[in-house]
C-alpha cells in the first residue's frame, strides 16, 4: 500500500484542512520523507499538532512512522502485472462501480446550463479521450471547445465565463502546468467538473463536481516503468454522455 491508497481509504473521516495537508504530501512525497514535522507545517500554513492528528487518524503513531511508510513506498518497485486481462477488467467496473453513486442529475445539470463546455486534457491519452467526448456531446446539440495545450488552457482563464462549463481531466489530480489555472478558474466561479484518479487531489478540490476513473499502473518483464491504460476514462466519458442523453429525453 502507498500514501495514496491509504489516504482512499480513510479519505470520507479526513477534515478540510487534513485533505488539504495530504493535497500537498502526495504532490511532494520525496519532500515529505526528508522533512521534519516542523517544517512540513510551515509549508502547509498549519501546526505540528495538526500533522501528528492527521497521521493518528490514518493509523499511524506518529509522524516519525508516517515518513518511514512514505520512504518505504517511494523505495519500492512495481511488481509486473499477474494478470493483464483482469487488472483491465476491475479497471472498468470499479469505475463503472463508483459511477454510480456520482450525482449525474447535477452533472447533466451543468452540461445542459453550460452556454459553452471548455474541455482540457493534462496528458495526450487524456486529449484524445476528451476529445471523443467532444464529438459526442456536439451530436447533443452541446456546443464544446477542447483546448490543445497547457499554453491555451493558461490563456484561457480571460475567455471562459460563468455562463460555460470547464471539464478537467488528469491522472494524479496534481498537474503542475495546469495548478494555477484551475486555482484561478475556481476563484472567478467558473463551474468546473474535475475527472481524476481517486483521492484527494488538487484539482479535484477546486471542481464543483469530482468523477472519478482507475488506471492501474502495467508493468511488464521488458520494461520496468509502469504506463496507463485510459480505457476506463473512456468508459466514464461515454457514461456521461449517456446520462446526458437520458437526461434530455426525461426532461
Amino acid at each position: 500500500m502507498d500514501l495514496q491508497e491509504l489516504v482512499n481509504k480513510h479519505h470520507n473521516r479526513l477534515s478540510e484542512t487534513e485533505r488539504e495537508i495530504l493535497a500537498f504530501m502526495l504532490n511532494n512525497e520525496q519532500f515529505v520523507a526528508d522533512s521534519t514535522i516542523s517544517v512540513l507545517a510551515h509549508k502547509t500554513f498549519t501546526s505540528t499538532s495538526s500533522i501528528i492528528r492527521l497521521t493518528k487518524k490514518l493509523g499511524f503513531s506518529g509522524f516519525a512512522e508516517l515518513k518511514f511508510f512514505v520512504k518505504s513506498s517511494l523505495s519500492s518497485t512495481y511488481e509486473p502485472n499477474a494478470d493483464f486481462l483482469k487488472s483491465g477488467r476491475e479497471d472498468i467496473l470499479e469505475t463503472y462501480e463508483g459511477l454510480q453513486s456520482a450525482d449525474f442529475d447535477a452533472v447533466s445539470q451543468m452540461l445542459y446550463r453550460a452556454r459553452t463546455i471548455y474541455c482540457y486534457g493534462t496528458g495526450f491519452a487524456q486529449r484524445n479521450a476528451i476529445s471523443e467526448f467532444s464529438k459526442s456531446m456536439l451530436a447533443c446539440g452541446k456546443f464544446t471547445h477542447v483546448i490543445p495545450a497547457s499554453s491555451e488552457f493558461r490563456g484561457s482563464t480571460g475567455v471562459i465565463t460563468p455562463e460555460d462549463l470547464m471539464i478537467i481531466v488528469s491522472l494524479s489530480g496534481e498537474t503542475a502546468s495546469a495548478l494555477d489555472t484551475v486555482k484561478t478558474l475556481a476563484a472567478r466561479k467558473i463551474p468546473i467538473i474535475a475527472i481524476t484518479a481517486p483521492g484527494v487531489n488538487t484539482i479535484s478540490s477546486a471542481a464543483d463536481i469530482s468523477l472519478h476513473y482507475i488506471a492501474t499502473p502495467t508493468v511488464t518483464k521488458f520494461h520496468r516503468d509502469p504506463f496507463h491504460s485510459f480505457v476506463a476514462l473512456s468508459v466514464l466519458l461515454d457514461y456521461t454522455v449517456r446520462q446526458y442523453i437520458q437526461f434530455l429525453e426525461s426532461n
